[in-house]
């Protein structure tokens, strides 16, 4: 079998509702009430614990409750050294903002410290209320790509320099004899995670410099996860790469318990997901039928199912967010019942 892995989303924001009776703040914390270093670091801490591979932390700066964030990049230097042996993970860096020659260099002393744990999370950007909030330049989309692109390749070239100082002469960005030392653990560099949907450019882009695709919830259902590998599979052919060399990650979210209640409570929270603006014409998830097409739910035998349809679409990571945190009794049966089923 085709190793799989399991991996913790990071609860790095808040989501229960403001008061009593109200909507979920945020789809992926319903239960959170209220942003806590304590009640973070023993999440992730107790993923290590139950053998989970990788914890990812999204990189946003003001969503959640009372705008209360985890800055990403800090986090993950934090987890490096409160964790042993889970791999740390950016779910997905955005390319606007931060300088990509100096990513280059804070994922390889990232990756020194961590002792090679980490996988490099890449995303174009799409919130448009944080750039405007903190002062970044909001371009078209795809200019955004074409950044990103550039943005991978010289970090690469950083990479690949060894002890000599890389340059790079792009349209977006320029460095001369910019230097990467200490150089990564990993060889040749950690791997590169792309996140996004877009068929003909962010899909063309995975193919052309990605180690691993990071699907979404819109794209959480096997149909869709199937036509967007083969999507990948069809541009690897174009730019010359062999598709094996890339692997799919499921990210969405996890309800795992016998306890028919807590289920439909947790249904209740999650649904109708409340999408972003731009979002909202694609995916229609309003009830619990909706939502199982989505996502990983239900009793362990369930979970395992749906995990077991996601394989065969060409999944080998799942990235789970278990929405009934801080309770961790769902990723605790989940890691019991479920995940040795496949390991």
């Amino acid at each position: 079998m085709t190793d799989i892995s399991f991996e913790y989303n990071v609860p790095v924001f808040a989501g229960a509702p403001d008061e009593e009776g109200g909507e979920p703040v945020h789809r992926d914390t319903p239960e959170y009430e209220a942003l806590d270093w304590e009640t973070t670091k023993a999440g992730i801490l107790k993923a290590e614990e139950l053998g989970f591979d990788a914890a990812w932390a999204p990189d946003h700066l003001l969503l959640g409750r009372d705008h209360a964030e985890y800055e990403c990049w800090t986090l993950l230097s934090a987890m490096a050294g409160f964790t042993e042996d889970i791999n740390l993970g950016s779910l997905v860096l955005c390319n606007d903002y931060r300088n990509p020659a100096l990513v280059a260099k804070m994922a390889a002393t990232l990756d020194v410290i961590s002792d090679g744990r980490l996988e490099l999370g890449l995303g174009a950007g799409w919130h448009d209320h944080e750039y405007d909030a903190y002062g970044w330049e909001y371009r078209d989309g795809f200019e955004r790509l074409m950044r990103l692109d550039e943005s991978i390749r010289l970090m690469k070239r950083m990479w690949d320099a060894g002890s000599e100082g890389a340059s790079f002469d792009g349209d977006h960005y320029q460095i001369e004899d910019a230097y990467c030392a200490p150089q990564p653990v990993q060889d040749p560099h950690p791997p590169i995670l792309v996140g996004g949907q877009g068929e003909q450019v962010t899909l063309k882009l995975v193919a052309k410099h990605a180690d691993v695709w990071n699907t979404d919830v819109f794209n959480g259902d096997v149909d869709t996860l199937q036509h967007k590998i083969g999507v990948i599979e069809d541009h690897c052919e174009t730019v010359g790469r062999d598709p094996e060399d890339i692997e799919y990650s499921w990210d969405g979210h996890v309800i795992c318990t016998r306890d028919e209640d807590k289920f439909d409570r947790l249904v209740d929270l999650m649904t109708p997901i409340q999408f972003e603006e731009e979002y909202q014409d694609q995916a229609d998830i309003e009830t619990a039928d909706d939502a199982r097409e989505y996502f990983i739910m239900g009793t362990p035998e369930e979970c395992a199912q749906a995990i077991e349809d996601r394989i065969e679409a060409g999944v080998t990571k799942f990235q789970c967010w278990f929405i009934d945190f801080p309770d961790t009794s769902g990723m605790e049966l989940f890691a019991d019942e479920v995940m040795p089923e496949f390991r």
